[in-house]
């Protein structure tokens, strides 16, 4: 097919400077059909970009196939086009400013627009987002349809929404394995592992001599996944490496394997420091399991070649002792199941120079092994110490051990150290314990949150506490709190209008609203709006 441009027939396939020639000309002064002209040098302006030449003649796929789902409202459209937006202009219409808030507000939308489907020009931003954000690829294919399935088919960087398949990343190939870069390598191994450990460990084996020191120890981390005492033999080969952050992953994950030979050696080396048969206050000795007499603590007196091989540093931190080190590292890596229940071993004395120690170093295996009982245990008398001396490893620690602990401790712990108030709350890492918690909030840890925002607010002002608390519960406060959160924003501008810190409360109120317009019913198809179909339309061609 041809078209006549500027005084002659030019081909839609027509050489660029055919084209340029025509252009120059003009239209007007020939004659020519300037809409043609148009799309002539569109097609050639796609074909720059993409750096491929045109081929003509190739033959049209087969149209999408129906989807009798209804469309999402035009206010819901509007929404999820500000937030898959990359022009600022668009972008500014989400009051959250960082790609983490977004993506978490774009995976709640998709959650409330389930059953429903976005019009056909955002479903190609859409793949676009789940090609680079895996965690939406779920909640991404409810809302684009089989129109995703159909897409995927003409563009390969799509293929993990193609029809039947599992959603993975398209760069699966074994060729990724031979002649990626060492991050593809190991995103590679990492998702092999996921499906086929054993085949992800043989690989890793095959080559692992010829791998430089440093792509062994990222290679070597892919293990975490689906890790199992067939791993052992390949890890304990790597604690040989004269690489040390090789052996730290190695001693790392060998750490997490309590039955293996490693698990046995720290055992060993734990029970000869920890004397749980002591005398009590009778001088009777009841044995390891029972009775209250106190703890014998004899921390190692060197930290010889055998302790070195299984990743114990010789060298403690600034300010702790050698030999208090030493018992920190071994605790640490020491399975749990060698010491009494945590009640009744905690309940025993321990020599003040140790229990410091004692106790960090147990904490450690706790969160290493993610010994629940254990980091029960331990998490008050850690959060004390916190309060109490705020050191930095202290607090790296507590953390550690909120990870572990099960959604309902932690709501619990939330709402009980808010209701102490924000400046104590926060002190004891309060913003990663509600970090933690299911999303939305529980009612008792969103009643929590307002109340402790509402007094400092009240008594205080606006400051980097309340900030960064009101940045995290714009997006895990329940939505129906929007009208509470407006009157909050509403008092302080009142009482403090000059206050620099009203602009973050007042995007807080602006965020949960934004949210709360997500339960709104979604209605008909939407009008098929220029500015929504050109963005997208760039998405789908980038």
């Amino acid at each position: 097919m041809t078209d006549v441009v500027g005084g002659g027939a030019v081909g839609r396939g027509a050489a660029w400077p055919e084209v340029l020639a025509a252009a120059l000309v003009g239209t007007q002064r020939t004659g020519g059909d300037a809409e043609a002209l148009l799309d002539t040098v569109a097609g050639h302006a796609l074909r720059r970009r993409a750096g491929t030449a045109l081929v003509p003649g190739v033959p049209l796929p087969a149209p999408a196939p129906a989807d009798p789902a209804g469309f999402v409202g035009p206010d819901a459209v509007a929404r999820v086009d500000a937030l898959l937006a990359t022009d600022s202009a668009t972008r500014d219409a989400v009051p959250v400013r960082d790609m983490a808030g977004r993506l978490e507000l774009l995976a709640e939308w998709l959650g409330a627009a389930a059953g429903r489907r976005v019009p056909p020009e955002l479903v190609p931003a859409l793949l676009d987002v789940g090609r680079r954000h895996h965690h939406l690829r779920p909640v991404l294919a409810e809302v684009a349809g089989p129109l995703a399935h159909w897409l995927a088919a003409q563009r390969p960087d799509w293929g993990y929404a193609a029809a039947g398949r599992p959603a993975q990343s398209t760069v699966d190939g074994p060729e990724v394995w031979e002649l990626g870069s060492i991050g593809r390598r190991g995103g590679y191994l990492h998702r092999l592992r996921q499906r086929d450990p054993a085949q992800a460990r043989k690989l890793l084996e095959a080559t692992w001599d010829a791998e430089t020191p440093d792509d062994r120890a990222v290679l070597l981390s892919a293990l975490k996944t689906g890790l199992s005492l067939d791993d052992e033999p390949l890890l304990e080969r790597a604690l040989d490496d004269r690489r040390r952050q090789v052996r730290v992953v190695a001693a790392d994950l060998l750490g997490r394997l309590p039955d293996s030979a490693y698990g046995r050696r720290m055992a060993a080396r734990a029970l000869a420091c920890v004397d749980l048969d002591t005398a009590g206050p009778t001088g009777s000795r009841t044995g390891p399991d029972g009775g209250t007499g106190p703890i014998g603590i004899e921390p190692p007196a060197t930290c010889d070649r055998p302790m070195r091989r299984d990743g114990i540093a010789p060298r403690p931190p600034a300010g702790t002792g050698e030999r208090a080190w030493w018992l920190e590292e071994i605790l640490a890596r020491a399975p749990l199941s060698v010491w009494p229940a945590p009640a009744r071993f905690l309940a025993r004395p321990v020599s003040e120079a140790w229990a410091v120690t004692v106790r960090r170093g147990l904490a450690r295996a706790a969160a290493a092994q993610h010994d629940i009982a254990w980091a029960l245990a331990l998490v008050d008398p850690l959060t004390a110490g916190v309060v109490t001396d705020g050191q930095p490893d202290d607090r790296l620690l507590l953390k550690a051990l909120y990870d572990v602990l099960p959604a309902q401790e932690l709501a619990a712990r939330a709402a009980a150290a808010l209701d102490r108030g924000l400046v104590g709350a926060m002190a004891v890492e309060l913003e990663h314990v509600l970090a933690l918690c299911p999303r939305p909030w529980p009612p008792a840890v969103a009643e929590a949150v307002l109340g402790a925002l509402e007094a400092h607010l009240g008594n205080r002002g606006a400051g980097w506490r309340a900030a960064s608390l009101c940045e995290l519960a714009a997006l895990r406060l329940p939505a129906d709190l929007a009208p509470r959160v407006a009157a909050l924003a509403e008092r302080v501008r009142a009482v403090r209008p000059n206050d620099p810190g009203v602009a973050f409360i007042e995007r807080f109120a602006a965020t949960v609203r934004f949210r709360k317009a997500h339960r709104s019913p979604h209605g008909a198809a939407p009008p098929r709006r220029g500015r929504v179909r050109a963005r997208a339309g760039r998405a789908g061609r980038r």
